[in-house]
């Protein structure tokens, strides 16, 4: 087993619990008489996160001469993750009686989470994968910093609401014409 490979396994947990943190909401995010299409539309962006960033992962595998700094460093992106995960889910999603209200509520945490992972991604671009700044991948990270304070800061309805399309709209573009290879960010 290579030192990447054991490395891994810390991500994959981490990653993991994410994902079967909003998974395990689903359900419940799902009830018509409780559901909020912002926070479901939100709680699949996180999901599309969770699946972009432990794909990203793949580019720290030669690149990175790890010190337990930069293994630190690079395990706060799933670590952000994760906590934005609990943030927009909660551990008993069952007894969620208004997602509108738990939303609005998790805003804060959730977006400030947001920011603080763009700034953790930028930061890891530069020092673990030596990313020139002027990288396609570091309009990822501006835009994380600045739709998490925007978000943080606004209770308005309709700004939360075009933050999500926003979101669902960079998905598809990525999707549709990026589609980064595994490894692309290390090069």
């Amino acid at each position: 087993m290579t030192l990447f490979e054991y490395l891994a396994i810390a991500f994959g947990l981490l990653y993991s619990l994410a994902a079967l943190r909003i998974l395990g909401g689903l359900r419940a995010a799902i009830d018509p008489s409780r559901r909020y299409w912002v926070h479901l539309v939100m709680s699949l962006l996180m999901l599309a996160t969770v699946a972009a960033s432990f794909w990203a992962f793949w580019s720290y595998r030669e690149v990175v001469e790890w010190t337990f700094p930069r293994f630190v460093l690079a395990l706060s992106l799933p670590g952000l993750i994760y906590f934005m995960a609990v943030a927009l889910i909660p551990e008993n999603p069952e007894q969620v009686k208004s997602w509108r209200e738990h939303y609005f509520h998790a805003r804060v945490a959730l977006f400030s989470g947001f920011s603080v992972w763009g700034l953790s991604a930028g930061l890891n671009a530069s020092l673990n994968l030596d990313m020139a700044l002027n990288h396609p991948a570091r309009l990822v990270h501006v835009s994380a910093v600045l739709i998490g304070a925007l978000g943080a800061v606004s209770s308005n309805e309709r700004v939360h609401q075009g933050i999500v399309l926003f979101g669902v709209f960079t998905v598809a573009l990525w999707g549709l014409t990026i589609g980064l290879g595994a490894g692309a960010l290390a090069s």
